[in-house]
């Protein structure tokens, strides 16, 4: 799953540095995805990994209800980035796709968790532009 967005106001908020534009949009995506993340036990919100050129899971054995220690792990990974290559916000847990596309949590994720991230990600970038994140 993929969606195009606009990134030319965060370059300009980077001063025009391309990577650091493409980093927060990153980052961005990462804190819709985890944060639009049902949670009973706080384990498939902490099994979002972040990968470059190839998906890469995060751990299946860890919780994290509240999402910080997920999102900090994939900041650190983010952070030394440059554009180009594909990058991917991905988790290995079956029942992820259920939730995504089944309805298994309609009551806590009725849009899923990736299809929503990608659907607000413009506003969530014209936000963080104008200084609303």
């Amino acid at each position: 799953m993929s969606g195009a967005v606009d990134l030319s106001r965060l370059v300009e908020k980077a001063n025009g540095n391309i990577d650091k534009a493409v980093r927060q949009a990153l980052i961005l995506a990462a804190q819709g995805v985890v944060m639009n993340t049902p949670v009973d036990t706080g384990r498939l919100r902490s099994s979002w990994g972040f990968g470059v050129s190839v998906p890469k899971n995060g751990p299946t054995d860890t919780t994290d209800k509240a999402g910080g220690a997920t999102l900090t792990k994939i900041a650190q990974a983010v952070k030394s980035q440059e554009a180009g290559p594909k990058f991917y916000i991905t988790t290995a847990l079956p029942y992820a796709k259920r939730i995504e596309y089944e309805g298994w949590s309609h009551t806590k994720s009725p849009q899923g968790m990736i299809r929503i991230t990608i659907a607000n990600l413009p506003n969530a970038i014209r936000d963080y532009v104008r200084g609303q994140l």
